[in-house]
Parts: structure tokens; sequence; C-alpha cells
């Protein structure tokens, strides 16, 4: 018996809607995204409808992409915004604040550009001091 398989192109399933959905909800997940099937679907259509950064309100031109942003922790999902937003974001609610086991203590980092430019490590009371003093003295790397 011969079979007549049609040949599996790759290139045009990662340019299929399925493909690219696929591809992306992969991304995510391989990022860190810990959400059910169901509410990623949902995710993904919002971010499909998404026009414009949810944190800053920029639409998504001219190199800006849309980014998918999550708590690196937990896993959970909380918005759709700009690549910068998603690499620059401050979380003034003080979750750049976390546990350090190796030294037994709080640490505060905020990184640029991949570069650590903020990094202590104390008491919970002096990171959210340092945080705090940080915003303060450089509101225009918040805007």
């Amino acid at each position: 018996m011969i079979y007549n398989y049609k040949k599996f192109d790759k290139k045009e399933w990662n340019k299929s809607p399925q493909g690219k959905k696929s591809n992306i909800i992969s991304n995510w997940k391989y990022q860190g995204l810990k959400e059910s099937k169901e509410f990623i679907e949902q995710i993904y259509e919002e971010y499909l409808k998404s026009e414009e950064c949810e944190l800053c309100g920029e639409p998504y031109l001219n190199g800006n992409k849309k980014s998918m942003e999550h708590n690196h922790l937990t896993g959970e999902f909380r918005n759709i915004c700009c690549h910068r937003c998603n690499h620059w974001k401050v979380d003034r609610a003080g979750k750049n604040i976390t546990w350090c086991k190796k030294s037994n203590k709080y640490r505060v980092e905020i990184k640029r550009n991949y570069k650590n430019v903020l990094s202590k490590r104390g008491t919970e009371e002096e990171c959210k001091e340092v945080l705090n003093q940080f915003i303060i003295d450089n509101p225009h790397w918040f805007t």
C-alpha cells in the first residue's frame, strides 16, 4: 500500500495562526508562566487584542514589542505590556524585595538593560527604605 503524506513544512506551520499561538504559549510557559490552560487561552486572546502597553499606555509601534509580564517566583500572570516596561519595571508594592537564602537577609534589586543598578541586602525595612529613596531620586526611570 502506498501512502501519500503531505511533507511537513515547519516554516509554514510557524507562520500559520495556530503555529504562532503554539510558539507564543510555549515560550510563555518556558519563561515561567504557571496558569491553567483555560486562563492561558484568555491571556492569549488579550495579548492579540492589546494595542497599547497597560503600564505606560504607549502603542506597540516601531519595534516596541508586546510582552507577557508575570511574577517569576509564583508564575502568576500580571499584564500585557511593552518590552521596555517589562524589563524596566519597578514594583512599587515592594516585590523587588526578595528573601536571599544564602545570606539569610532581604535583598532589593533593580536592573536596567540587564545590569544591576541597585542591589542591597539588609532587613526588610532597610530594603524598603532603599527602594523608596531610589524611586524618589530617579523618577525619570519609572515614567
